[in-house]
This record gives structure tokens, C-alpha cells and sequence, in this order.
């Protein structure tokens, strides 16, 4: 151990006294630290690491991934396979993008069509559909570039909770995102996308 300075000048006036101040060396080490020249890694994240890639990867079922989106529909990733014959630049086993064209509504291990362009189109009634899926959601993502009217947002959300599924209001890419990573994370989720071919 070492003793920290107790005086310090102010102004070059006065000073001032504090108690002693002790400062020790010893840290604990990570257990991956390099003994030669203190460098170390603290992770085997490097850039263009997938986060959910292992996560995403197992189970009994293969899991939905909404990729990206346009005006025309989503990519959607996890809901066909390559099969034993694959064409030009298939591997065997990976999963294929599917471009679905219009607004869909997504759960862990199924993604749908979704009759519904404007967000005024989405109400109670239109998202039954989410009641029906089994085993029951926890979390229900509703994107859509424009907002919904928030009367009936405030309907919607009053119905659900009576059956413990919290409805979030998102732009389309947060509502993306977030089911993607709670999907990854083995959650019972819904995402309902709302694509405006006008927008």
C-alpha cells in the first residue's frame, strides 16, 4: 500500500487537511488475463458476431426471424428450410428467406399474412387472431410506421391484460427488434407489422 496525499493547496492560499487516503494495488485478475504486457480479452464477441445466432439455433422447432422490411412486405427468415437437394449456393439445412408480401403478424415459430394496410385498420377484433395462438403470448409488438388511434390502442390494451399479454405501440423497426430478441430469448411473443404499400 501506498499513502495518497492528505494536503492540497487552494489558491495557493490555505489548505486544507482531509484523513489519510489509502490506495492499493491488488485487483483481482479475469481469468483470461494475459500474464505477458497486461493484455487481456474479456470476450469472445468479436465484430459480425451473431448475439442470438445459438439461442435462435435450438430447440424442437426452428424460430422466426424478421429480418427486414419494405414497402411491398417483410423478409422473414425461419420459416423454410433447404431440403436434401439444394440449388445453386444452398447449404444444406440453412434457413431461407422468405420475402412475405403485405403486413404480417409473427409468433415464435409461425409468421402470417396480416389483412390490414393503415393502422386504423388494426383493431380488437382484427387481432383475435393472437388469442387463438397456443400456448398464449406474453408480449404483443404492434409496428406500424404511423401511429395508432390511441382510443383504441387504449381498447386494445384493456383486453389483453385481462388475459396477461402486454401490448406494446412501436415504429415497425423497434417492433422488429424486439421480437426478435425476446423470440431469441425463448419468450412467448407476438409481433403484429403493419405495411402501408403507400408510404
Amino acid at each position: 500500500m501506498r499513502r495518497a496525499s492528505s494536503t492540497k493547496t487552494i489558491s495557493g492560499a490555505s489548505q486544507v487537511t482531509r484523513p489519510p487516503c489509502y490506495v492499493t494495488r491488488s485487483f483481482l485478475m479475469h481469468r483470461n488475463a494475459n500474464d505477458r504486457g497486461g493484455s487481456r480479452r474479456l470476450s469472445m464477441i468479436v465484430r459480425g458476431t451473431d448475439l442470438l445466432e445459438d439461442s435462435l439455433a435450438h430447440g424442437p422447432r426452428r424460430k422466426i426471424i424478421l429480418e427486414s422490411y419494405a414497402p411491398s412486405g417483410v423478409d422473414v427468415k425461419g420459416l423454410i428450410q433447404v431440403g436434401a437437394s439444394p440449388e445453386d449456393g444452398d447449404i444444406v439445412g440453412e434457413d431461407k428467406i422468405v420475402h412475405m408480401n403485405g403486413s404480417v403478424v409473427a409468433f415464435p415459430d409461425a409468421c402470417y399474412l396480416f389483412n390490414a394496410t393503415k393502422p386504423s385498420e388494426v383493431t380488437l377484433e382484427t387481432l383475435s387472431v393472437v388469442k387463438l395462438y397456443h400456448p398464449t403470448v406474453e408480449y404483443l409488438f404492434i409496428g406500424s410506421d404511423r401511429p395508432i388511434h390511441p382510443r383504441e390502442l387504449e381498447r386494445i390494451n384493456k383486453d389483453f391484460r385481462k388475459s396477461d399479454i402486454v401490448v406494446q405501440h412501436f415504429d415497425i423497426m423497434n417492433a422488429m427488434g424486439s421480437f426478435n430478441i425476446l423470440n431469441g430469448e425463448d419468450r412467448r411473443v407476438a409481433c403484429v407489422l403493419i405495411i402501408d404499400p403507400n408510404s
